[in-house]
This record gives C-alpha cells, structure tokens and sequence, in this order.
C-alpha cells in the first residue's frame, strides 16, 4: 500500500526508518513526507498533505507532527480517503475524539494510534494472563516512571514543554498511561473519574515534569501512574498488575515479563503500521485502534485543565532532580496511592 508520512524529524525520523524497512521487504510503498522544514528523506517532499495527495495518492497517513495539529491533519488525510497511524497523544479532548471517531465511521476508514507498546508480545501475554484469571482477582494495577531529562529536552520542539502538550502523561509516559487504562479494561469507558497531582521542577515551562493520576471506574481494579522527568537517575518505565495469585511485573519498553520473579517467554511484536495494512488487506484486528484511546483521551484533556505548581528542586548542571521523587514513584504504582496519600511534601 502507498504510504505517505506527515512530520519526519524528532520521532518522525523512526518511521522514515521503518517506511523504507518496509519498502525494502514489499509490505508498503513509501511514495513521500510533508514537513515545514528542509528534510534529508529518500522521497518527495511538500509542504502540506493535500499537495502531496495531489500528485502521489496515498492510501495511508502516517502522522508525526506536533500533537495540536493531529485533529486538522486526521481529518484532512480522511477527507482524501485515507487510513491514518496518528502519533500519541492522538487528540487532545474527548469532543475531538468524538468528531474524529464520527468522521472515521462515517467515511469507512480507520485510526491506529502509535502506542508501540500494545504491539509487544510481552503486552499481549500480560493479556492473556490477566484474562484467563492466571494472576487471581486483579486488585489494581501500578505504572512507576523514572527518567532524567536535560534542559535541552524542552528545547527539542516549540510545543515543548506545553501546558496540555506535552506533561509526563501526555507525552513521555503516555504508554504507562494507555497500557494501565487497557489492562484495567477500562480504556473504551465514559464513567471513568480521575484523580490527578501535577507538579513542574522548572520555571521555564508550563507543563508538568512530574505527575500522579489516579483512574478509577465501577467494577474495575483502580489505576495509578506516578512519573517523573527529574529523578536522579533514569530507569526503565514498569507497570505493576497485583493480583490475588501473584504480581506481574512489565518493562513495556523492553518487552520483558516476569510473573512472580518467572521471567515469561513472549511472542514476537507486531509493528503498528503492518497490522495496518494487513488490517485492510485481510481484516486482520487493530492493535491499537482510536476506540481503545477514549479513557487515554479524557485523562490528558484533564490534564491539559489541570493546574502545575511551581516546586523547588535541586539543580545538578542541565537538569533539575527532585529529591525523593525515585522512590516516591515507585511507592505510588505499588499502593496505587497518589502523592499525597503517601505524605509527600509537594503533594496537596
């Protein structure tokens, strides 16, 4: 299928990277890139889509662009007829999901978001397990995010750093976020309340570089995620399932298991823009589908409404560490307690 990407720098160059991977094996044709700025890709280049869809008629849109354009770009590639892989976060408000869920059913097209991780094999074991009651009652469910970013993290892009942008769950732990919602099975959910703890280390941005949320729903097991952009050192993301029978742990960014310290064998991932394609040549199920972002969609509208005070932390060279925060995280995804409940000094 003719594939076309919107955005090729930043994280778009991973799938520049993988159009021509596919391209090379026969799945795909990447025919070209719309992008503001120069870019040094093997394909045409345009400045926006409908000038490229003009001359090159792709049947697929991939899109990588800054996240408040997703909405006008989602409907833009719909209105040429075609499929969409759209970069987390999709939207940015539920009344967005909505129009683009509306515009999809409506045209007879499809949405597949860019949570890579619902593609590992190590996700759709913990699936597995989860449903077939393998860990015992499900009595919540952990996500624990500790990562060191530089100043120069928030230079990367204009949008960086922005209030409802760009926020730990938004942006760099989104897959925390989505993974806990879909093993909660509560992601499709409208009744979903939300508890959320906001905080930023820097003066120089508005959005949060460390966070807290709570989701909970009617006869679902209760969610948390707890992450930081300024922990004092940078460890693999891990979602915690703790069940009456036992505690998976999962390292989504490595694909890597453990039930009860038993390292699981997985199968292989699947990547999002094949699924895509088979989806249309032989109805093969979406991996990661809009209607699986719904519950996703509503947190990170809520964050972006949110407030992010201002607290102090410590400054090591180009980074701020917030003292404590390591362990804080870690504690908060195995209580399923939020900041404050654990007695935390920035806590409300």
């Amino acid at each position: 299928m003719r594939v076309a990407l919107v955005g090729a720098r930043g994280h778009g160059a991973r799938h520049v990277e993988n159009l021509l991977r596919l391209g090379h094996d026969g799945v795909a044709t990447f025919v070209g890139v719309v992008d503001v700025a120069e870019v040094d890709v093997p394909v045409p280049s345009y400045p926006d889509l409908p000038s490229l869809a003009a001359e090159l008629h792709p049947e697929i849109v991939v899109i990588s662009s800054p996240p408040s354009t997703h909405r006008d770009l989602v409907l833009s590639a719909f209105a040429l007829g075609c499929d969409v892989l759209v970069e987390k976060p999709a939207l940015l408000s539920v009344a967005d999901f909505d129009e683009i869920s509306s515009a999809a059913a409506a045209r007879g097209l499809v949405c597949q978001v860019g949570f890579q991780s619902q593609g590992t094999g190590s996700y759709r074991r913990l699936c597995s397990l989860i449903g077939s009651g393998a860990l015992g009652d499900i009595a919540g469910i952990g996500a624990a995010g500790r990562w060191v970013r530089t100043d120069s993290y928030y230079e990367r892009a204009a949008w960086a750093g922005r209030h409802g942008e760009d926020g730990t769950l938004v942006n760099p732990f989104a897959h925390a976020l989505q993974n806990v919602l879909l093993l909660a099975d509560v992601e499709e959910r409208t009744d979903i309340a939300v508890e959320l703890e906001l905080f930023r280390c820097r003066d120089t941005i508005t959005a949060d570089d460390t966070s807290c949320v709570r989701v909970t729903a009617d006869g679902a097991p209760p969610v948390v995620v707890a992450a930081t952009l300024c922990a004092s050192t940078s460890l693999p993301p891990v979602v915690l399932v703790h069940g009456s029978l036992g505690q998976a742990v999962w390292w989504y960014d490595d694909d890597r298991l453990t039930v009860n310290d038993h390292k699981m064998a997985v199968p292989p991932t699947v990547d999002l823009l094949e699924n895509l394609i088979r989806h249309r040549q032989s109805g093969e199920p979406l991996v990661a589908p809009l209607a699986a972002a719904r519950a996703f969609t509503a947190v990170v509208e809520a964050c972006g409404k949110a407030e992010v005070p201002l607290v102090p932390a410590r400054r090591v060279g180009d980074r701020a560490v917030l003292d404590g925060i390591d362990e804080v995280v870690v504690r908060a995804a195995e209580k399923i307690a939020t900041f404050t409940e654990l007695g935390c000094g920035f806590g409300r």
